[in-house]
């Protein structure tokens, strides 16, 4: 080997290194990043709680007249450090919730608070009257309070006092009138619901066109001008920008939908958009799969005198299943991480009980909400990521145990 020819060799090597390294290493910087801003934020409780904070406007009940103080001890699960009040039995903070807004949360209630037995919810409506949920992770306003004199002070984060100094201040009052606090907010579960709705519905719609359309192309359209020209037109759409699509959606799509009974932005014409197109991409990517299945396969089963139907649903698909299951794969994880063409078909608003019929936000919507605002929550727009990277980590996994065990299957047939 020539020391020239040794030079580009080397040279082109460095290249592949010095480019795989430089990949490798921006994707561990941005989970790193994720990682760092979101891990703090993130929690079990963000599934199962509401995007919106719950405000809670409580007084003592009128049997009652005022909450009387009491004796309590600190517990010993409350470090010393964290104020708590030896009067009325609970122990507050000052944090920074998932919102990104400084709070006085409460971490821990004595069970035999009279704050948590004696209090009633006084906002008019159908709870109106009931026990008011004084419970931990509940943030506190502001409260009304007796002093010693007799004299009613408000006390509390609204008149800038920090959590130790509302404790201290309470503990030299006789009585609480009221409070005002909040059920904190921040969670994804109803983002989580229209995902999963948005998934279902539009592989639903897309998958069955796309493998027919695979399948003809692939197994019974000839090799002529007009396949060519459908096959060019795919490559095509699949180029097309996802903006674009979603203003087709608003505009085209939209009035199909209105007849169906449904008006306004919706799950369903947000569905029927990403149908359309994620097309491309499957019927690209199952056709890849039907062509990577051997010519002998096909041969030897009609050989043995099966039809060409029963070729193809007998050897042909079972033989493409992975290559199918990818592609599906592949249109999940997109519809997981699309947020422009779903701006426009199912709107920004986050909705706690979305359904078919109604608007809603995905997960990748709600980052983009998150972050579009004058104030952006890179916190809990990390938290939000952390949970798509580990959706998008489940499928792979998934997808590699089912392919392995279809394999495994298909070894041990043969021998």
């Amino acid at each position: 080997m020539t020391k020239k020819r040794r030079i580009k060799n080397l040279f082109r090597s460095g290249s592949t290194w010095f480019a795989s390294l430089l990949v490798t290493f921006v994707l561990l910087a941005v989970i790193s990043y994720i990682f760092a801003s979101g891990w703090s934020t993130f929690d079990i409780s963000m599934f199962s709680g509401n995007y919106y904070a719950s405000n809670i406007l409580a007084k003592a009940d009128e049997d009652v007249g005022a909450v009387s103080a009491g004796e309590f001890e600190r517990p010993a699960q409350v470090a010393a450090d964290v104020p708590f009040s030896e009067n009325y039995g609970f122990a507050i903070q000052d944090i920074v919730n998932r919102e990104n807004n400084r709070v006085q949360s409460i971490v821990y209630v004595d069970p035999d608070s009279p704050l948590k037995q004696n209090m009633v919810i006084a906002t008019a409506g159908a709870t109106q009257g009931n026990i008011a949920p004084f419970e931990v992770e509940a943030t506190i306003i502001v409260m009304d309070a007796v002093d010693q004199a007799g004299n009613k002070i408000t006390l509390g984060q609204r008149k800038g006092q920090s959590a130790e100094e509302l404790v201290a201040a309470l503990d030299e009052t006789t009585g609480i009138l009221g409070y005002q606090a909040q059920i904190p907010g921040g969670g994804i579960r109803g983002p989580i619901i229209s995902t999963v709705i948005l998934i279902g519905m539009s592989m639903l719609l897309a998958m069955p066109v796309a493998l027919a359309a695979a399948i003809y192309l692939q197994r019974i359209a000839s090799d002529n001008k007009f396949t060519r020209l459908i096959r060019t037109s795919i490559n095509l759409l699949a180029g097309v920008p996802s903006i674009i699509f979603g203003m087709m959606g608003i505009s085209v799509i939209f009035p199909i939908v209105k007849t169906l009974g449904v008006d306004g932005l919706s799950l369903l014409l947000g569905s029927l958009t990403m149908a359309i197109m994620l097309l491309p991409i499957l019927i690209r990517q199952s056709e890849e799969a039907l062509a990577s299945v051997p010519p002998s396969y096909t041969m030897a089963s009609l050989a043995l005198g099966a039809t060409e139907t029963q070729t193809l649903f007998k050897v042909v698909l079972p033989a493409a299943f992975p290559g199918i299951l990818s592609a599906f794969l592949l249109g999940i994880s997109r519809v997981i991480g699309e947020s422009a063409a779903l701006i426009f078909t199912i709107g920004t608003a986050v909705n706690e009980a979305p359904n078919l019929t109604s608007g809603g936000s995905t997960l990748a919507v709600l980052i983009w909400n998150l972050m579009g605002g004058e104030t952006p929550n890179f916190r809990l727009a990390s938290a939000v990521s952390l949970v798509i990277l580990a959706l998008v980590l489940i499928l792979n996994i998934t997808v590699k145990i089912i392919v392995g065990l279809t394999q495994n299957k298909k070894t041990e047939k043969v021998v």
